[in-house]
């Protein structure tokens, strides 16, 4: 048997708060067992107070730069008859000695304490071991499970999954190292539902299936990311919908989020592989797209104006973004792409929107142009609309129109309407419509505001985004956009997801979201680990008929951001490893593409 005595060591220098000299511990002293540490809440009644207890270590992760301690759970003869406390405990101890392995029994005393929600044992005034035997069976665990409590009662346990565990979100995979999983596939309730009622019972159901799985590390942007294994790579991606399986490991909790830090390498099947590009449309169908490039900015069109204030931070970026961008328009091989989030720095030769085109053009050979709007900006934000269409497929038959009254002023960007002649078909001309509303996010400070969040799932600005809705709809039944064409394409990332009010609001004036026939459980945005559409292509009636293919191209929301062409908080092998000049995360959102034969 092997006793330290951390007080012993370290009280010259008070290194140990609260250290005080103290008899040594031996491994036939009583104990607090782990459950009563614990206890059956979600915070333990023992804060603040020493106690010793013995338990068998199931994990240890004292190696530099790991969780900074190790885990232990109850022998049998310690363990109580009550599901609803935990018999695992982490131990925050980083110190290396003394050499644990799994298996060996120890006695420790501490001090109990709630780190980030997490029950644990700190400041070591002891640790013994005291001898070794069989590693504890993990407990079987299969999600959704029929509480949140069941969680905290396995706090500090070995777990095991008998099911195939589903990716839904790697927000933060680049910097800490996570993934989201859950047994199946989540939505943000208003993709699926309306009201308030339903909104929350879909969140507290998302509550009870959904975990982290963590890389056991406290780093920040660590230089190896161990999923997929070996690492990963623009070569060996992650995706959402990809699944891990045979996942065994110990549930933690990190401010209310219960985690799973993996016992062993992570297996991964990949589920949801990497979509190949739409197959080209017939001669005689014509292809419209819907993209969001991220807020592509070009600096001055030279070599300065870097770094920009949304976009790239340098040259070298903007090379990166771009390249991405081109590929996947080009893979699009669309007719028409209607385009949000690009620079608002007018039509001339040094703009973003004109770079881009001609990038485009020299990639694809085709005739790509795009749709001027006067000589200035279209609207007063920093990012705007745009139309790019291939002059060797389609014509533009008049003035493009825009809308900048109110609500357009601020928030929602004026909408930028153009009609086009199919040149496959003497007789069509479609206008197409290209929209970006007020987002979700920078909430009014005032929370008896209409537009502050109201717990409906529907998030900030939901008023604003539908009067935009309105006023958008009503336009585009006027005279003046009717008299050139009564066929219209309305597409763009609208901020609202498909149950939301703007899309009822935009249903109700004559504008339908086909999507569901084609793609009843598709998206274009993952958030919070959660899959939905912002983006939408809708159709009026008079070209409800003319639909031959509607469809997402899910070539970025599920993939890491780390795949992105920023190098920021990146080592110089992650630029390297971690790009490539493809579609693959090309920006945060898919594009979605329509067909139409007339």
């Amino acid at each position: 048997m092997k006793t330290i005595n951390y007080c012993a060591l370290l009280l010259a220098s008070w290194a140990l708060a609260g250290c005080s000299p103290s008899a040594a511990i031996s491994c036939d002293d009583p104990i607090s067992p782990i459950s009563k540490i614990q206890g059956t809440g979600p915070i333990s009644a023992d804060v603040g107070t020493e106690v010793i207890t013995r338990g068998i270590v199931t994990a240890d992760w004292r190696q530099p730069e790991q969780l900074g301690g190790f885990f232990i759970q109850s022998l049998p003869t310690d363990t109580d008859a009550s599901d609803a406390s935990s018999e695992g405990l982490f131990i925050a101890h980083s110190s290396m000695q003394p050499e644990l392995s799994p298996g060996d029994i120890v006695t420790v005393q501490g001090l109990v304490s709630e780190a980030n929600q997490q029950t644990q044992l700190e400041h070591l005034t002891h640790l013994e071991v005291c001898g070794s035997t069989e590693v504890p069976n993990a407990v079987e665990l299969r999600l959704p499970v029929a509480s949140v409590a069941v969680f905290e009662s396995l706090e500090g346990m070995l777990v095991e999954f008998p099911q195939e565990l589903v990716i839904n979100g790697h927000y933060q995979l680049q910097r800490f190292g996570e993934i989201v999983v859950s047994h199946e596939r989540l939505f943000t309730p208003t993709q699926k539902v309306r009201g308030k009622a339903e909104v929350a019972a879909i969140l507290a159901k998302h509550q009870r299936q959904r975990l982290i799985i963590d890389d056991n590390s406290t780093l920040q942007y660590p230089a190896k990311i161990p999923f997929p294994a070996p690492q990963l790579t623009a070569d060996n991606p992650l995706r959402s919908g990809d699944t891990l399986v045979q996942v065994k490991g110990h549930i933690s909790e990190f401010n209310g989020n219960y985690k799973i830090q993996p016992q062993q390498p992570i297996v991964m099947a990949h589920r949801n592989p990497r979509p190949q590009p739409p197959a080209p449309p017939a001669a005689e169908h014509l292809r419209v797209s819907s993209f969001n490039v991220l807020n592509y900015f070009n600096g001055d069109g030279g070599e300065n104006g870097f770094p920009t204030s949304r976009g790239a931070e340098s040259v070298a970026e903007l090379a990166r973004q771009q390249a991405k961008i081109v590929a996947a328009m080009q893979a699009l091989n669309a007719d028409i792409i209607g385009v949000m989030e690009i620079e608002n720095d007018g039509y001339g030769n040094d703009s973003a929107i004109a770079q881009l085109t001609a990038a485009l053009a020299v990639a694809s050979g085709h005739s790509w142009r795009f749709i001027t709007v006067g000589e200035g900006q279209l609207g007063s934000d920093q990012i705007t609309n745009g139309l790019l269409y291939r002059a060797d497929r389609v014509t533009p038959k008049g003035e493009a129109m825009v809308l900048t009254s109110k609500p357009f002023d601020w928030g929602s960007r004026p909408p930028l309407a153009q009609t086009f002649n199919f040149q496959q078909q003497p007789n069509a001309a479609v206008t197409v419509v290209v929209n970006h509303f007020k987002s979700k996010g920078s909430c009014p400070k005032d929370a008896n505001n209409p537009n502050a969040r109201q717990d409906d799932g529907m998030a900030c600005w939901n008023v604003l985004r539908t009067e935009s809705a309105t006023a958008l709809a009503d336009w585009l039944g006027s005279p003046e956009l009717m008299q050139v064409s009564d066929e219209q394409i309305v597409l763009g990332d609208f901020n609202a997801y498909a149950q939301e009010d703007p899309m009822h609001a935009l249903a109700a004036g004559g504008y339908y979201n086909l999507m569901p026939e084609y793609a009843p459980n598709g998206y274009s945005y993952v958030y919070d680990a959660q899959a939905g559409s912002l983006d939408h292509i809708l159709v009026n009636e008079n070209l409800r008929s003319k639909v031959v293919d509607l469809a997402y191209w899910h070539t970025n929301a599920d993939e890491p951001r780390a795949f992105e062409y920023g190098l920021e908080n990146k080592t110089d092998e992650q630029a390297e490893l971690w790009y490539q000049p493809n579609a693959y995360r090309a920006s945060d959102h898919d594009p979605l593409y329509i067909d139409l034969r007339w």
